[in-house]
C-alpha cells in the first residue's frame, strides 16, 4: 500500500483529528488496523476491539474518498469474476417473500457467512425498486472478551428479470462500501437459499447461505434444504451451522482507550 502522509491534514483533517486527538478508542483502531497490513481476520478483531463511528468515518475518508492509503490495484478481472459461474437464480422471484424477520441459519463461506447471531429483517413496500435490509452480526471480543455488536443496513435493489441477479446489495461494514449481486436459488416459504458474489476495495468474494424464519434450521425441512444446496452445486458439508443463540452481552466498561508501549513504534511509523 502507497501511503500520502500530508493527505490525512490536507484531505481528511477533520476525521484525522477527531480519531487521532479527540478519541482514543479511535486512534487504538488505526494503530491496530495498521498491523494487519491488510490481513482481514486480523483487521476484524482491530474492529471488534476498538470500532466506533469515529474510525469509520476516518476510513471512509482515507481509503475509499480521498484515497491518503491506496490500495493495490486487484489482479483479478471484476467483470471476468462476475461474469462466470453465475449462479442460476430462480424465475420470477417475488420480493415481498422476504418481508420481515429471517435468520441466516447456514453459511458457506467461512470469511464471511459465519459470524454469530445473524437476524435479518427485510422491508418492502409493494411496487417499490428497492428492498431494505437490517443485518446483524456479532463477532467475538478475543482480547478482552464478550462480542462486537454491529448493524449493517444494506439497500437490495431488485434486478430486472433478464438480469444475471435477483438483487444488486450495497452497504458500508467496518468503514468501507460493498456491492454484491444476490441470486436466490432456491426457496419457499420455509426458507430461501441465496448465493452472492461481492466487492469491495479490497476482495471479491463469493458465497452462499440459507435463511430460516426461525433461528435454527428446523429438522423437518433440513433435508430439502440440503437437497436444494446440492442441487446448486454447494456440499452440504461446507456449510457453517450460525449460533442464532444471541446471549446477553456480560457488562462492558466503555470509555477512553489507553495507550501502549507496543503503540510506539506504530505511532512513530
Amino acid at each position: 500500500m502507497d501511503v500520502n502522509p500530508a493527505c490525512f491534514v490536507t484531505d481528511c483533517g477533520k476525521q484525522t483529528k477527531e480519531c487521532f486527538v479527540e478519541d482514543s478508542k479511535c486512534l487504538k483502531g488505526a494503530l491496530c488496523l495498521s498491523r494487519c497490513r491488510g490481513g482481514q481476520d486480523c483487521a476484524t478483531q482491530c474492529f471488534a476491539e476498538f470500532g466506533c463511528p469515529r474510525l469509520d468515518a476516518w476510513l471512509n475518508c482515507t481509503v475509499e474518498t480521498k484515497k491518503c492509503v491506496s490500495v493495490p490495484p486487484s489482479l483479478i478481472d471484476v467483470d471476468k469474476f462476475f461474469a462466470e459461474k453465475v449462479p442460476k437464480k430462480l424465475p420470477a422471484f417475488d420480493p415481498a417473500s422476504l418481508n420481515g424477520q429471517w435468520y441466516k441459519v447456514r453459511g458457506y463461506n467461512s470469511k464471511y457467512d459465519c459470524y454469530l447471531c445473524q437476524p435479518n429483517t427485510f422491508t418492502y413496500a409493494p411496487g417499490s425498486p428497492t428492498l431494505k435490509a437490517d443485518v446483524q452480526l456479532r463477532v467475538p471480543r478475543l482480547k478482552s472478551g464478550g462480542f462486537w455488536q454491529n448493524v449493517v443496513q444494506e439497500n437490495l435493489r431488485i434486478s430486472p428479470e433478464s438480469d444475471r441477479s435477483t438483487f444488486r446489495a450495497t452497504g458500508e461494514i467496518f468503514g468501507l462500501s460493498f456491492d454484491e449481486e444476490w441470486y436466490v436459488v432456491a426457496g419457499d416459504d420455509d426458507y430461501k437459499l441465496v448465493a452472492y458474489k461481492g466487492k469491495n476495495l479490497q476482495d471479491i468474494y463469493e458465497g452462499a447461505f440459507v435463511y430460516t424464519r426461525t433461528a435454527s434450521l428446523p429438522a423437518a425441512i433440513e433435508a430439502k434444504v440440503r437437497q436444494a444446496c446440492e442441487a446448486n452445486g454447494y456440499e452440504w458439508s461446507k456449510f457453517c451451522v450460525v449460533d442464532n443463540s444471541c446471549p446477553a452481552q456480560p457488562p462492558v466498561k466503555e470509555g477512553a482507550a489507553t495507550l501502549t508501549w507496543d503503540d510506539i513504534p506504530d505511532l512513530i511509523e
